[in-house]
């Protein structure tokens, strides 16, 4: 008889096929322009404006040291964790179908599980969630910088659309159940190397903060809240970006083995997601 996280991780490979596209991925329509090219900070004019555009791509790629657990000023260590945003968007949100951030701001408002969710709402979904953090101040210097990024890496997207290479991409069901067993032999086979047997990851040489390598559970790692941490996203983007070198074009997993190691990496322990107060995302 099957166990019951093999029965809902089978539901849940059914459930994320189905809505592949809408949910987990959206499918290439063409790339008439590359929306992951031309974001230099670095070439535009000095002045207030870019300053806080550097500052948000600084936080994106050093979270660690601007906001979190660790960060240098303790009044802003607002993340529970020294994770990075591009650990999971990766290239600071500049990889197509890495989790990239190219058109999240020409997307927002948009509705969330029920509910009109901003930008700036989103982010601090992120926040309590991925970073098992506390909620940014929307009026506060970090969550502008966070936003002017997004809004200087959107400035040619259409407005309400979600370009091609946003979120991930359409995973097929897998051949059979996901299997966490069958999932720690492609953990000791393809991630191990990184990520280590216990799956702490790499932590940051100093005077860098933070990790080279995320750890995947534990107490330094996303929440429960997180979608990183439910079985359906996790193979989406283990599939397309996993190992080091993986991309969605050439995979390096088979989908049955992203299957089953995301089985086996959301099974393990990791911090449950502390209560938000009421009408906050």
């Amino acid at each position: 008889m099957r166990s019951n996280f093999q029965k809902t991780a089978a539901v849940a490979a059914v459930l994320v096929a189905a809505g592949a596209g809408l949910a987990t991925g959206y499918a290439i329509w063409g790339w008439p322009t590359n929306w992951y090219a031309g974001h230099d900070i670095s070439a535009l004019p000095p002045g207030p404006e870019t300053d806080l555009i550097r500052y948000g791509g600084q936080l994106v790629s050093d979270t660690a040291r601007h906001i979190g657990k660790s960060a240098t000023d303790p009044a802003k260590r607002y993340a529970g964790n020294d994770l990075s945003c591009s650990h999971c968007h990766i290239n600071s949100g500049l990889k197509p179908f890495g989790l990239p951030l190219v058109s999240t701001f020409a997307s927002y408002p948009m509705m969330i599980d029920e509910h009109i969710m901003s930008v700036a709402q989103r982010i601090n979904r992120c926040m309590t969630r991925s970073m098992n953090g506390s909620m940014l101040p929307e009026n506060g210097r970090e969550m502008e910088a966070f936003v002017a990024y997004l809004r200087f890496i959107s400035r040619k997207t259409p407005q309400g659309v979600r370009v091609a290479g946003m979120g991930l991409p359409p995973l097929s069901a897998p051949a059979r159940a996901p299997d966490r067993v069958e999932g720690a032999k492609v953990y000791a086979s393809h991630c191990m190397k990184c990520h280590k047997d216990d799956g702490q990851g790499e932590p940051a040489m100093a005077p860098a903060f933070g990790y080279e390598i995320p750890p995947l559970w534990g107490d330094n790692s996303f929440n429960s809240g997180a979608g990183m941490s439910h079985i359906g996203g996790a193979a989406a983007f283990i599939h397309a970006n996993m190992p080091v070198g993986s991309d969605y074009r050439e995979p390096i997993l088979t989908v049955q083995e992203a299957w089953d190691v995301a089985a086996f990496v959301t099974s393990m322990p990791r911090p449950a997601l502390r209560a938000v107060p009421a009408n906050k995302p």
